[in-house]
C-alpha cells in the first residue's frame, strides 16, 4: 500500500476525531517522522502528534486506525493537550514523560 494513501487515512481519521478542525501533516526529515497538527478554526494549535516512519510503513491502513484507536490516541491528547505525542509500533509516548520501567 502506497504511503501516501496511509498518511491520508490517518488525516481523515483525524479530522473525524476533531470536526471543524485543520488537520496539517508535514514530514520532519531530522526525526524521521510524520507531524500532524490539529488546528482548530481560530488557527490555534491543539494537538501535535509524531508518527514514526516505521508505524506507517510496517502497517496497514486499517491496521494504523485500529492501533491508533487501541492506543487510546484521542484519550491521550485529551490529557496531554500541549504535549507532543509519539506514536510508534510500541504504542503512544507524550513527549518529555518517561514510560515506568517494571523492576
Amino acid at each position: 500500500m502506497d504511503e501516501k494513501d496511509k498518511l491520508s487515512g490517518i488525516e481523515n481519521y483525524l479530522k473525524e476525531l476533531f470536526p471543524g478542525c485543520v488537520i496539517e501533516n508535514m514530514w520532519d526529515p531530522k526525526s524521521r517522522r510524520y507531524m500532524f497538527s490539529v488546528d482548530a478554526p481560530t488557527g490555534e494549535t491543539k494537538h501535535t502528534i509524531r508518527i514514526s516512519s516505521e508505524f506507517v510503513s510496517d502497517n496497514g491502513p486499517e491496521d494504523i486506525v485500529t492501533s491508533l484507536n487501541l492506543y487510546n490516541l484521542k484519550g491521550y491528547l485529551e490529557i496531554f493537550r500541549n504535549k507532543e505525542v509519539l506514536v510508534t509500533n510500541d504504542g503512544i509516548n507524550p513527549e518529555g514523560i518517561r514510560p515506568l520501567v517494571m523492576k
